[in-house]
């Protein structure tokens, strides 16, 4: 019943594992060019590709990138079920990714795929606490009839079944009358690898300083995948909340990389960080800041006002009124040319 997608790294297989070092580092950095760290996870796939040597070349390219980058490298294949819910909302079961769409048309097609994705979903974001089938019917739908969401959570305990088994599916899911349970302790998500990692990140700032919490607030942004189910038809009144907070948070570890890439001098890094979030969020007023301090640290004068003066524009300021001079990133830039000027 898996719908396979083509993975592209295999493609870089021979690359990867040719005899020349010089090969390797070059099929390293475009890989990583190209796909990011997520190209890492497309590799750990191929562990469990039908191939036998496509699963040798997997593990001799893991081997070879292990020895190439600081990044942590995986070398088993993976295992049960896994759901994205930072971006787009993606099912995995082991090392497959599940399209909905596709299984939805194929198996109910008087249900529509997005109506499963969306209950999957809310399901997921109600976590442990669980939801009424009011409640559920009024996020997915705004209204419907009990027929309408019946039909449709019979859909998804027959994905289950075929995921999990009969007797897993039950455990996984609970649909009674008036109430219905998808349990946490059958899945695991990237939302939950973001949320333990920033708050274990806050934690050791706390205790221990940043410079002991920066790497986990690096490995935070490595997690963080886009804002929380953003594609789920109907979502937005009722994730937002929970979408802004995880913003929030991923800002934060953002900017406490940034300010300890700064301290310790490492200008660039500070200022590549700083882009990357500026690039996907134009409002980033404390990475905006960073950015502005990192440029002139580096004498890049061009390249602050070309940021300060996007900044202006993407928020609509005004940089000579009332309102501006109490943001930070007008702050930053008035006192960056005020210490120019002494």
């Amino acid at each position: 019943m898996h719908t396979r997608t083509t993975n592209l790294a295999q493609l870089y297989l021979p690359l990867l594992t040719d005899p020349q070092p010089t090969v390797r580092r070059q099929a390293c950095a475009l890989l990583l060019a190209t796909y990011g760290e997520h190209g890492l996870t497309l590799l750990r796939r191929l562990l469990s590709a039908g191939d036998l040597d496509v699963r040798q070349q997997a593990s001799l390219a893991l081997q070879h990138l292990a020895d190439l980058i600081s990044l942590p490298v995986y070398h088993q294949p993976f295992s049960g079920v896994h759901i994205e819910c930072l971006g787009r909302t993606r099912l995995f079961v082991g090392d497959r990714e599940v399209q909905l769409n596709t299984w939805v048309r194929r198996e109910h097609g008087a249900v529509g795929w997005q109506k499963v994705q969306g209950v999957l979903a809310y399901l997921l974001h109600c976590g442990q606490r669980g939801t009424t089938r009011a409640t559920l019917e009024a996020a997915i739908w705004g209204s419907a009839t009990p027929t309408t969401i019946g039909r449709t959570l019979r859909a998804l305990r027959r994905l289950l079944a075929e995921l999990l088994g009969e007797e897993a599916a039950d455990q996984a899911l609970t649909i009674e009358d008036q109430f219905c349970l998808l349990s946490p302790e059958v899945y695991r998500s990237d939302v939950q690898a973001f949320e333990q990692t920033f708050n274990l990140a806050s934690h050791t700032e706390e205790r221990e300083g940043l410079a002991a919490a920066a790497p986990l607030y690096n490995q935070a942004l490595r997690l963080y995948g886009g804002p929380y189910m953003i594609d789920i038809v109907q979502g937005t009144p009722w994730a937002q909340a929970r979408r802004d907070h995880m913003r929030g948070s991923f800002l934060i570890a953002a900017e406490r990389v940034a300010e300890h890439a700064y301290d310790q001098r490492r200008y660039h890094e500070c200022a590549d960080v700083c882009a990357q979030v500026f690039d996907a969020d134009e409002s980033a007023d404390e990475c905006v800041a960073w950015l502005l301090r990192a440029y002139q640290r580096m004498g890049h004068g061009c390249a602050i006002e070309h940021a300060y003066r996007r900044y202006l524009r993407a928020n609509d300021l005004d940089e000579r009124s009332p309102e501006a001079h109490q943001d930070v990133v007008v702050q930053a830039y008035e006192q960056l040319h005020t210490s120019a000027a002494t």
